[in-house]
């Protein structure tokens, strides 16, 4: 209920669809949310105790795999988690990637950070990780009627990020790609910079054309 009318068809589409390996009342089984995503996009899960080393996660984006986690937040970790748990792999990430445009973003989004890390490119690296960020993690997507629509899975995924995040649709930010790189991030705190992505598609052929810029030998 609480994401009635805020959030965006690309994420509530996938979530419906999901509804026979996704529930309110039961642990999600990773086998079963697997096998949807294979059928819908060709994506695969992995688990993870936690956070990874950024060069194996581009690695598994590249081959169609996401991570998730197994353990579960406290009740009172609700509104706020600064590392990802199972609700919020499971609940925010895995949805949307039910959807073909976006399943294409996060694939290319991988081939590029490996082929980054691979050229030694830490800085822009870090840039990268900034887009992800501010986009997978807490962005916002244009409706089609024009209005701003939650996404991001660090908004699904919490109470209180998205109560927070909907109330401060007046300051969203163009997903200008140079200023999202440019703009750092803190992951203990609920965020106080939102920016609105356009177009998914539309934004893959944006990291398309600036990855091709850097004018790499080995291009992926």
């Amino acid at each position: 209920k609480t994401l009635e009318g805020k959030a965006s068809p690309l994420y509530l589409g996938g979530l419906d669809a999901m509804t026979g390996s996704l529930t309110c009342d039961t642990v999600p089984k990773v086998s079963a949310m697997e096998t949807q995503l294979q059928e819908a996009t060709g994506w695969s899960l992995t688990i993870v105790p936690g956070l990874i080393d950024v060069q194996d996660f581009f690695r598994l984006l590249a081959a169609k795999r996401f991570c998730t986690s197994t353990w579960v937040r406290r009740p009172d970790q609700l509104d706020y988690i600064e590392e990802p748990d199972m609700f919020h792999d499971t609940f925010g990430h895995i949805p949307p990637l039910m959807n073909q445009d976006f399943a294409a973003f996060m694939h290319r989004f991988g081939e590029v950070g490996v082929a980054l890390v691979q050229a030694g490119m830490d800085k822009v690296v870090l840039g990268l990780q900034r887009l992800y960020w501010y986009f997978v993690e807490f962005g916002f997507v244009r409706g089609a009627n024009g209005s701003p629509e939650l996404f991001g899975a660090g908004i699904m995924s919490s109470f209180g990020e998205t109560q927070h995040a909907w109330g401060l649709q007046d300051r969203l930010m163009p997903f200008d790609l140079k200023s999202v790189m440019d703009t750092p991030f803190r992951t203990d705190v609920i965020q106080t910079d939102y920016f609105i992505v356009e177009d998914v598609v539309g934004l893959r052929h944006e990291l398309d054309a600036w990855f091709h810029s850097l004018n790499l030998s080995n291009d992926a």
